[in-house]
């Protein structure tokens, strides 16, 4: 099966294309090879490759950076998953797109599933929403993928973060009234395998499972690499940044399980494997 993949050399795809390179013909394509939004470049990519599958990986997605420019993030994140869907429709590929946590306001008691309404809070959030809306309106056949708190190998990220400031300073504060899970990006590949060869369409949520807030993660990270570090509580009003974060993301990935029979591990369990492998 020939899949095309765009957002390559993101955190994601650079995590997830070891596996996929195993069960499918793998055709990365970069920003600087294809602007997503536009219909007949897209037109020319799908003509030349002939993909059964497109999986979509590009976004952007510097929460704080939406606000800033919002005009960009609507048309990388809601305005071209739609172009994608319509040239998926129009060459008869399947169409995989990543979407996230943040289309929820997180005022629910209790994880997310794929049903609940949303209301995002940010421009990303809603960008975002946007993506999915386009895709599943134009392309009733794609599958959505919504995960969060997305760590791994290559690039920052929030251990990277948190590691050198713990290194910098002896000391570091970090919220602890926003709840989610840490999913290792590593992770993703065999659900994104399964979703495909089990002809999946509709909205997916994936993660690892159980839960944490940011200040959990943080206090696990430094136990497990054995760092004696001041790690203080806060929260998020202490924390001024330009976009609004929901305080509960933890999202529900029991349909997942139910149509793929694939149990997620455990984020401790995948955190652990991950720290064993930094330098």
């Amino acid at each position: 099966m020939r899949v095309l993949v765009t957002g390559s050399d993101g955190l994601v795809g650079s995590n997830i294309l070891p596996f996929l390179q195993q069960r499918f013909d793998l055709v990365p394509v970069f920003e600087e090879d294809w602007d997503i939004a536009d219909m007949r470049a897209g037109e020319k990519v799908l003509s030349q490759q002939r993909p059964d599958v497109l999986l979509n990986l590009a976004a952007a997605t510097n929460v704080d950076g939406c606000e800033d420019n919002p005009e960009a993030a609507f048309r990388v994140n809601g305005e071209a998953p739609g172009t994608l869907a319509v040239l998926c429709t129009r060459f008869g590929a399947k169409l995989v797109h990543f979407s996230t946590d943040y289309v929820f306001d997180g005022t629910k008691v209790g994880p997310y599933n794929e049903e609940d309404p949303t209301n995002p809070l940010s421009v990303y959030g809603k960008s975002k929403l946007l993506g999915e809306k386009n895709v599943l309106e134009l392309n009733r056949s794609a599958t959505i993928i919504r995960t969060e708190w997305v760590y791994g190998q290559g690039g920052e990220n929030f251990i990277t973060k948190v590691l050198k400031i713990a290194r910098e300073t002896g000391t570091l504060e970090v919220v602890n009234d926003q709840w989610g899970t840490p999913t290792y990006a590593k992770d993703l590949g065999p659900a994104v395998a399964a979703l495909i060869e089990g002809k999946k369409a509709g909205i997916y949520h994936v993660t690892n499972s159980g839960s944490c807030s940011w200040f959990g993660f943080a206090r696990k990270i430094f136990s497990l690499l054995g760092i004696d570090v001041i790690c203080r509580p806060i929260t998020s009003e202490r924390l001024v940044r330009r976009a609004k974060r929901p305080m509960n993301s933890v999202l529900d990935c029991d349909k997942l399980r139910n149509h793929t029979s694939l149990q997620m591990r455990h984020w401790e369990t995948a955190l652990q494997e991950y720290l064993t492998g930094l330098p």
